[in-house]
C-alpha cells in the first residue's frame, strides 16, 4: 500500500463508509475460489485474512489476476494478454493490474463493475475490487469457462428476443395509448349538462334554515323538500 498520511474531515467520512461496505467474508470466498482456479496458494489461508489492507496487499502485484483470467480464457484464446510474473516494482504491478482490468472488459464484464487501479493497489476501495471478481465469476459462468465454481456465484439472465411479424407491427399502430387520452376510467360523463358552473351550495337537511343573499328573505326546507319562504 502507498506510503499516504492520516485523512480527516470529508475524505475520512468516505473511507469509514467504503471500510463498512467491504466485508470479509465474501473475500475470503473470493480468495479460496482463486486458488481453487489458479492452483496458485496465497501466502496464507484465505480463511486467515482479517483486514481489507491483507486482502490488497495479496493481489496488488497482479499476478495471481493474471493467471485467473488466463485460466478462464486459455492462452491459446485471442483474449491472452501478457503480464510480468515477477512483478517487484510499483510499476510493473500497476501495469499487470490494468492490464487484467483491460482484459476481463473485453471477456464482458460491465465497465460500472470494474475497478480503479488505485483501488486495489493503495487500498481505496476494496470493497469494489471483491465485487468485480465476484462479477467475473459470474460472467465465465455464463461462458462455461472450465473451472470451478462455488455456490456463491450468481447466475446471469439470458436475454429473449422476442420477433415480431409486419402484420403484429402494424396493428400495433391502431393501438392508442394512454398518453393521448381514454374515456374508459371514471369521469363525470353524464353527471352535469355541459357548461355547467361548479355547483359549491351545500346540499340542506332537514328543517335547516337558509337565508338569501340579501338576507332579507328566509327559507326553510321541510321533511318533504318543499320550500317555505318567510319575509
Amino acid at each position: 500500500m502507498a506510503n499516504h498520511g492520516p485523512s480527516y474531515g470529508l475524505s475520512r467520512e468516505l473511507e469509514r463508509k467504503n471500510l463498512a461496505r467491504f466485508c470479509i467474508e465474501e473475500a475470503r470466498e473470493v480468495l479460496q475460489w482463486i486458488e481453487d482456479v489458479t492452483k496458485m496458494r496465497f501466502s496464507k489461508s484465505p480463511a486467515q485474512f482479517n483486514t481489507a489492507d491483507e486482502v490488497c496487499d495479496a493481489l496488488k502485484d497482479g499476478i495471481l489476476l493474471g493467471n485467473l483470467m488466463h485460466r478462464l480464457v486459455g492462452k491459446a484464446n485471442k483474449m491472452y494478454f501478457p503480464f510480468d510474473e515477477k512483478a517487484k516494482m510499483p510499476f510493473q504491478k500497476m501495469v499487470n493490474i490494468s492490464n487484467f482490468l483491460d482484459a476481463i472488459k473485453k471477456y464482458g464484464v460491465p465497465e460500472i463493475s470494474c475497478f480503479q487501479t488505485v483501488d486495489l493497489y493503495e487500498n481505496k476501495q476494496c470493497y469494489k475490487v471483491i465485487e468485480c471478481l465476484r462479477a467475473l465469476a459470474a460472467v465465465a459462468q455464463s461462458k462455461d469457462a472450465k473451472v470451478p465454481f462455488p455456490f456463491w456465484v450468481v447466475k446471469m439472465s439470458t436475454g429473449q428476443k422476442r420477433h415480431f411479424t409486419t402484420e403484429q407491427i402494424k396493428g400495433g399502430d391502431a393501438v392508442i395509448p394512454l398518453q393521448y387520452g381514454t374515456n374508459k376510467c371514471a369521469s363525470q360523463k353524464g353527471m352535469t349538462p355541459y357548461g355547467l358552473a361548479r355547483q359549491i351550495k351545500p346540499v340542506p337537511t332537514d328543517n335547516e334554515d337558509i337565508y338569501s343573499d340579501d338576507n332579507s328573505t328566509l327559507e326553510r326546507v321541510d321533511r318533504n323538500g318543499n320550500n317555505q319562504k318567510y319575509a
